[in-house]
Formats: structure tokens, C-alpha cells, sequence
């Protein structure tokens, strides 16, 4: 029996595609962040040391019960840094990679799925954000392999009421990880009106959803004492950004409307594949190809719901415009691309299918190069053991705050203090201002007021290190 040369083998050329994948996430590891990627390492180690969660958190964060324990498992196996922070996101990443393959082959064939398992492979928001502690990526992962599920259910013509439970609870657990996986049941309505037929076994993926929301209102109960403590407190915190940041600039008209749109022409990680997957989608409409009409479902649903729906469910609070958030529907729109680049005859007949290619990948490691956000503790880590061996109290702003925790691991001994309302009667003390963390957290919470002494340092203090050329970090002596 004559073998398959191994460069015709589409499993050994999917793992070679995932080994590429990898590489390009290694060779743009960013680890820690500030902001949110803080407070879920906070969240994490809370769980690991028995503190469970702050019943009077103010925080949407906190409640991402998949996030935070997936964190946790991964810190009591690695401990806590860098990569045990992203090790979860980083897997679901290479898992989307496969994923994507079977998708394409389930739908297509196994040449439509290799190609799109390529184009993820060095998608540049999805390279950026797979060594970042965030959500959008394990939720989208488990909320598409949930999507898998169903559809291979369906084009099976398997009857079985177990599969489309499984599609459920694998939906079930994006949502524990992210909130924004239940918009999924858009693309549900939209292909069961598309196929005019409601099976009775459709109704066992919203069953399967169901129980993981009773599960984890088990656990709220348990850990606050009150089961709706997630939706509370994700809502409140909802209304409350959304008016401090002026619903995020969303509801100026027309500009309001047009965010998304501008976004996939502006943002240097969709750019370059949002044009093409635009201009995909456009053309399978036109040619009314029967065949990309699911992933169509949930492309188009998603998007604009994404683009002018509420992510509260008492009060219009549109979606802020964020790249990532777009990972809800990365892999229909990548499907989309692939198809386009293999069956369009004019791309075919002038051999630039390749070309193509080639150009995308180039772009997208170079806007990935440019995304400049790694090493973004690198300097607060160089003064690190230096401020944590202070035998006095430590006024330091609160992201660099749980910076410091992060970097010791939350084993530090130190007396870190954030600023009071006012600084001027501080003494036999350290003062840290770290102009970067400052910035950022005025950025991020335009309201706040800090102590004046932060910008204008008061003649009594001290200096006694400084590091960087610009937003320095600085350590004064108040005495």
C-alpha cells in the first residue's frame, strides 16, 4: 500500500501550522498586564488562599468564575508568574487553531480547514492577546467548540440528545468565562428561522447553558451568600463605567454608529484581515453561496448586535469598541477569508492565492511587533526588591499596588498603602509615583482625583531613585 508523502499528509500539516502558532506566540510573549489582568491574578490567588470573593467588590471581573479558577488551578501547579497567568488563554488560542481546521473540514473540506488553521495560526489580534490573562479568547474558544458540536450534530444526523446537551454546557462554560458567549443565541435564532424547523433537540443546548448557570449560582450562593451576585454586580458596574466614560463615546450620531466599521479599517490587528474578510462575505452574499450561510449566521448577528445592541439587560449601555471583543466571531469571518482565498477563481487563474497569503502573514507579524504592550511591568520589577524590603509604609498608586503583589507572588511583607485623599501630613514613609500607572489609571477612570502631591512633590520628600527617561518611576522619602 503506497503512504502519503507527509507534505501531502493534512494532519502532519496541521501540526506543522500549530507548531508555527505556537512559536509566533512565544516569540511575542507578553505576560502580566495593568488593569484587568491584575485583578484576575488577585482573583485567582484569593481562591487559592481561602479568601473566596469580596462580596463588596465593585468589579464585573471577580465573578468570571472560569478565568479566575482556571487561573488558580494553573498557579497551584506553576505557581504565580507570567506564563502559569497566561498558560490558560495561550491553550484555548492553539486550541482555536485546531478547532478552526475541523470546522473548515466539517463544512468545506480539509483543504478549506488547513487554510484557515494557517491564517489563525499568525491572525495578529489573536497572536497579541494569546499571552495575555484575559477572557475573549478561552470564552470564544469553548463557545465556538460549542458551536462545533451542534453543527456537526446536525450535519451528521446524529439524533443523539446528548451531543446537543454537550454544545450547551461547553457554551455554558464560555459564559462562565465571559459573559459575551451568550450572544451566541443570536446565531441559534437566526439558523433555526434560516432552516424553518425547531427540533425538540434544540431545546437541550439552552437546557445545557441552564445548568451551568444553576451551578454557578450554587457557587455565588456559597461564596457571597447571594446567587445573583454575578449579574448584580457585572450590571451595576455596567451603568456605572458606561456613564463615567460617557457610554464610551457610543451614542454620538452618526460617529456612534460607525466605531466597528472604522475600527476594522484603523486597528492595526484587524485591518489587514477585516478588509479582505468584508469584501469575502460580500461576495458569498451576491453569489448566494448556500453553503457559507451558517457561518454568515453568525457573523453578521454577531457583529451587529456587537455594534449597536446593550450589554446591560435594564438600560441601553452599548458595547464599548474593542478589538478583542471581535473574538466572538473571529472564526466564521477566518472560515470566510479561506474560502474566498481558495475558490475565487480570479485568485486562482492569476496564482495570487499565495501572494495573498504571504502578504497577510508579513503584515500581521509586523502589526504584531508593533503592538508594543510587553514588559509592561519590566520597570517595576527592577525596583521591585527594593521597595518590598522597606521597613516603613509605602504610599504607591493601585494598580502598582497589585503590580507588586503580582511580582512577589502575594508574598510580600511590605506595608503597601495606597494614597490617601491627602498626602501633605505623610511622613516617616515612602512615596512611590509611577507616572505610567498614574496616566494609565486616569485614562481608565477619567473621574478620579488624586492627591495634588503626585504631580506637584512636595520640598520635604526625598528623592531617592528614579528610573526611566520618560513617565518615570519615582521613590522619594517622606520624612
Amino acid at each position: 500500500m503506497k503512504q502519503t508523502p507527509l507534505y501531502k499528509n493534512k494532519k502532519f500539516l496541521l501540526i506543522l501550522i500549530v507548531l508555527f502558532g505556537i512559536i509566533l506566540r512565544l516569540a511575542f510573549f507578553t505576560g502580566m498586564t495593568i488593569s484587568d489582568p491584575l485583578a484576575y491574578s488577585k482573583a485567582a490567588n484569593d481562591i487559592n488562599i481561602g479568601k473566596g470573593i469580596d462580596p463588596a467588590s465593585t468589579l464585573t471581573l471577580s465573578t468570571r468564575l472560569g478565568i479566575v479558577y482556571a487561573t488558580a488551578f494553573s498557579y497551584r501547579i506553576f505557581g504565580i508568574n507570567d506564563f502559569s497567568s497566561v498558560s490558560f488563554t495561550l491553550l484555548t488560542s492553539i486550541g482555536s487553531i485546531i478547532l478552526i481546521y475541523y470546522f473548515g473540514k466539517l463544512l468545506f473540506d480539509e483543504n478549506i480547514g488547513l487554510t484557515a488553521a494557517f491564517l489563525l495560526s499568525f491572525f495578529p489580534l489573536d497572536v497579541v492577546y494569546s499571552t495575555q490573562l484575559v477572557s475573549d479568547i478561552p470564552s470564544a474558544f469553548f463557545m465556538s467548540l460549542g458551536v462545533y458540536v451542534f453543527l456537526y450534530s446536525e450535519i451528521k444526523n446524529k439524533t443523539n440528545y446528548w451531543s446537543y446537551l454537550l454544545s450547551g454546557l461547553l457554551i455554558g462554560i464560555g459564559y462562565l468565562i465571559r459573559e459575551s458567549a451568550l450572544l451566541i443565541a443570536l446565531f441559534f435564532v437566526a439558523y433555526i428561522l434560516y432552516k424553518r424547523k425547531l427540533k425538540f433537540q434544540y431545546f437541550m443546548v439552552p437546557l445545557g447553558v441552564l445548568i451551568v448557570i444553576m451551578l454557578e449560582m450554587l457557587v455565588f450562593m456559597n461564596l457571597t451568600g447571594d446567587p445573583f451576585f454575578r449579574f448584580t454586580t457585572s450590571q451595576d458596574y455596567l451603568k456605572e463605567a458606561s456613564a463615567l466614560h460617557n457610554y464610551f463615546g457610543r451614542l454620538d450620531f452618526p460617529i456612534g454608529l460607525l466605531h466597528y466599521p472604522w475600527m476594522f479599517l484603523t486597528n492595526e490587528l484587524l485591518s489587514a484581515f477585516y478588509i479582505f474578510a468584508s469584501f469575502a462575505a460580500l461576495y458569498f452574499l451576491m453569489q448566494r453561496k448556500k453553503k457559507t450561510y451558517t457561518l454568515l449566521l453568525w457573523l453578521i448577528p454577531l457583529l451587529i448586535y456587537l455594534s449597536f445592541g446593550s450589554g446591560s439587560l435594564t438600560k441601553y449601555v452599548p458595547f464599548r469598541a474593542v478589538d478583542r471583543y471581535t473574538m466572538i466571531f473571529t472564526i466564521p469571518a477566518i472560515l470566510l477569508l479561506a474560502l474566498f482565498l481558495k475558490t475565487n477563481k480570479f485568485i486562482e487563474k492569476k496564482k495570487l492565492m499565495t501572494f495573498s497569503i504571504g502578504i497577510l502573514m508579513l503584515s500581521s507579524i509586523f502589526a504584531a511587533y508593533l503592538h508594543d504592550n510587553r514588559n509592561q511591568l519590566g520597570r517595576l520589577r527592577e525596583l521591585s526588591a527594593e521597595i518590598l524590603a522597606f521597613q516603613k509604609p509605602i504610599y504607591i498608586d493601585e494598580r502598582s499596588l497589585l503590580a507588586l503583589n503580582y511580582i512577589s507572588g502575594f508574598k510580600n511583607s511590605a506595608d503597601l498603602r495606597q494614597y490617601p485623599d491627602d498626602m501633605s501630613k505623610i511622613s516617616d514613609s515612602y512615596v512611590i509615583i509611577n507616572a505610567e500607572m498614574i496616566r494609565n489609571l486616569k485614562e481608565a477612570n477619567p473621574a478620579i482625583i488624586l492627591p495634588k502631591e503626585t504631580e506637584k512633590i512636595p520640598s520635604s520628600w526625598q528623592l531617592i531613585k528614579e528610573t526611566g527617561t520618560k513617565e518615570k518611576i519615582s521613590i522619594y522619602e517622606a520624612r
